[in-house]
């Protein structure tokens, strides 16, 4: 199965250095190749041109799309026009600033009418559990959606159904480090500013912000020595001056001033 995973930007405007390293489709490749293997072939974008030309080259079955505030008009044309071009295709996008409340995520999926699928929070296996979906039946019309994975949010006949939310933990053992898997090597050669995760979520409700709500007031550790090899790797492939830590509290765990 053949899967493109696109974190779109206006790169006509910018180069590649100025752009960060797409860290977060780069999680959920790292995760599905793990779990699937050989059964699919999963390529990153962060050049809406770069996917347009892969699209004809070798049409995908599958196409993922991080969504912020950024980047949601190139992802409404993208989208609208990959599903014009290609009517079978399955297409998701998850991304933090996706409203989970009924209206606004209703209207969010009218609007972007080329998705089947919104995920919310972390998307490594709700994506992964949704890929095997799909390969096991998904594709027929009639599938029945009450096997879809937790964390999805959908309109059936224009009604927004939504399965269950998924348990987090609050240590992160799970999901592999794509930097140490080799899979954003060809972005750390572009330029561009490497990204770190160290931990996700965020303890506190502020009103103009959505960590807190996505984590379900957790703040949830990854690997410490998983963190300090990324960094070391990094360290030998990268020639960007400036690094970027997107921990939402960084400095709140004690093993932060070692990081």
């Amino acid at each position: 199965m053949r899967v493109y995973l696109a974190d779109l930007v206006h790169t006509y405007s910018r180069p590649d250095s100025a752009l960060p390293v797409p860290l977060n489709i780069g999680y959920i490749k790292a995760y599905a190749m793990e779990q699937l293997g050989s059964e699919v072939d999963i390529r990153l974008f962060k050049h809406p041109e770069k996917l347009l030309a892969a699209v004809h080259d070798a049409p995908p079955d599958v196409v993922g799309l991080s969504n912020y505030g950024w980047n949601e008009q190139i992802n409404l044309h993208m989208g609208r026009y990959l599903r014009g071009k290609h009517p079978d295709l399955l297409m998701v996008a998850g991304g933090p600033n996706i409203d989970p409340c009924p209206e606004p995520i209703t209207a969010f999926i009218r609007r972007h009418n080329y998705l089947d699928f919104i995920i919310e929070g972390g998307g490594e296996e709700a994506f992964c559990e949704l890929l095997q979906w799909w390969e096991n039946g998904g594709r027929d019309t009639g599938q029945d959606t009450s096997e879809l994975p937790q964390n999805l949010h959908f309109l059936e006949e224009g009604i927004l159904r939504s399965t269950p939310q998924r348990k987090l933990e609050k240590i992160i053992t799970n999901i592999p480090s794509p930097y140490l898997n080799g899979y954003l090597d060809e972005f750390l050669e572009m330029g561009m500013t490497p990204m770190f995760e160290t931990n996700r979520g965020c303890p506190f409700h502020c009103t103009f912000c959505v960590w807190g709500v996505a984590s379900l007031d957790l703040v949830r550790r990854m690997d410490e020595d998983t963190a300090m090899r990324e960094i070391e790797y990094v360290g030998e492939k990268s020639t960007a001056t400036k690094w970027i830590f997107c921990d939402a509290n960084f400095g709140i765990l004690k093993r932060d001033v070692d990081l």
